[in-house]
């Protein structure tokens, strides 16, 4: 009986272990999210892509931004933020502009973001933002105010984290 007892107490604490390891293991690969929020300064520079702008970022994601569009029909871009603390969010939109009736040059903006990955925090990152604001066109050079929301996952994300720089 003592073998049978022996035999059962170590099956029992190996069970234990290998689930305290798969316990574990899965802790680490949990994907956990945070609201992003806060605002974009945008300005359109020179370059030899389709459209460039690049911008001072506020909120969760603080720090600077660029995007560039991708294609016109259907229109397309590519957005990149490195907040202060250096971890890089990368995502994939599609804006759209309507022009505001009697403000020459001035669009209602609207982005909707697919978000793809990046680094640091952002490493193995999915979600979705979208960006609100007025595009000036006519300024030089053409700035744009925006407003962002969204959800960002992953596993390198705390759970109702906030970046406070």
């Amino acid at each position: 009986m003592d073998r049978n007892r022996t035999t059962a107490t170590a099956l029992v604490l190996g069970l234990a272990v290998l689930g305290t390891a798969i316990d574990a293991r899965g802790e680490s690969e949990r994907a956990d999210c945070q609201s992003l929020r806060g605002s974009i300064a945008e300005t359109r520079i020179p370059s030899n892509d389709i459209n460039r702008l690049l911008s001072n970022v506020t909120g969760t994601l603080q720090g600077a931004g660029t995007v560039f569009i991708t294609g016109l029909n259907p229109p397309a871009s590519f957005d990149a933020f490195l907040t202060k603390k250096g971890d890089l969010l990368m995502a994939v939109g599609a804006p759209t502009r309507t022009p505001i009736p009697g403000q020459p040059g001035d669009f209602i903006s609207h982005v909707g973001l697919t978000i793809t990955g990046g680094s640091g925090k952002y490493e193995g990152a999915t979600g979705t933002m979208t960006f609100d604001g007025v595009s000036h066109t006519l300024a030089v050079p053409p700035t744009a105010d925006l407003v962002y929301r969204g959800t960002v996952c992953g596993p390198h994300i705390k759970a109702h984290g906030h970046d406070e720089d």
